[in-house]
């Protein structure tokens, strides 16, 4: 297993050598000189080949969200994506906030299971989708296909008329500061902005990102919190 606190200590191993052609026994055979083994941190691994997935998923697959079996009743908020979830619980951990408890979907069009399920079980879940068209078809298409009621699904700028997608929480001091912990030249994409608040829950580094993106999230936070009492 892969400790995510020692992300910083963790090496990725590749041979930048070209591979021969010719027959598998030839490949699995190199001689010395066809060897050009390099060990680089995992920091800066990612930071150059971002695209290059296969050598970090072990640890992307130990940093994935595993929801607790046993607390499906609980009063939960279901965001649409990865970035949604792990972007509102850094939030709620830079706020102390321990009353939300936040579950991930797969994307806009992947939680028909899920509030069904919630529906049927009577479940306190408060749905949150992005205020992009997608979002604002797939609440369409749930109301509609299970009579779902609208203060139950909703999308972002419900509750924060900036915010359509998640990433619009960050205002640019806060795009600059993890630019800066990603020690990184261009502004953060958006697979670079979820894998730093991946990183940082994992190593429970929260680090304050400027008086607007704490006030962003307060707004948003709080407001999330009085809806879901009305759910």
């Amino acid at each position: 297993m892969i400790e995510p606190a020692w992300l910083e200590q963790t090496f990725v191993v590749t041979n930048r050598a070209d591979t021969p052609d010719g027959s598998v026994i030839d490949k699995a055979s190199l001689d010395d000189g066809s060897l050009d083994i390099k060990a680089e941190t995992y920091r800066s691994f990612v930071n150059k080949n971002p695209n290059k997935t296969s050598y970090f998923q072990p640890i992307l697959d130990r940093l994935q969200v595993v929801p607790d079996k046993f607390n499906f009743d609980r009063r939960s908020i279901v965001v649409e994506w990865k970035s949604d979830y792990y972007i509102l619980r850094y939030a709620a951990k830079l706020l102390s906030d321990d009353e939300l408890y936040f579950l991930p979907g797969l994307g806009a069009g992947t939680l028909g299971a899920l509030i069904a399920l919630s529906t049927s079980w009577n479940l306190n879940y408060l749905f949150v989708l992005d205020s992009d068209k997608a979002g604002q078809r797939a609440c369409d298409k749930y109301v509609r296909d299970f009579a779902i009621p609208n203060t139950k699904i909703t999308t972002l700028n419900d509750y924060l008329d900036v915010v359509n997608v998640i990433e619009d929480l960050l205002d640019e001091p806060a795009r600059l500061k993890i630019k800066g912990l990603l020690k990184i030249d261009k502004a953060p994409t958006k697979a670079q902005i979820r894998r730093f608040f991946q990183e940082s829950l994992a190593t429970n580094q929260i680090e304050p990102l400027g008086a607007g993106f704490k006030k962003n999230a307060k707004t948003l936070i709080e407001a999330m919190k009085s809806r879901l009492d009305e759910v």
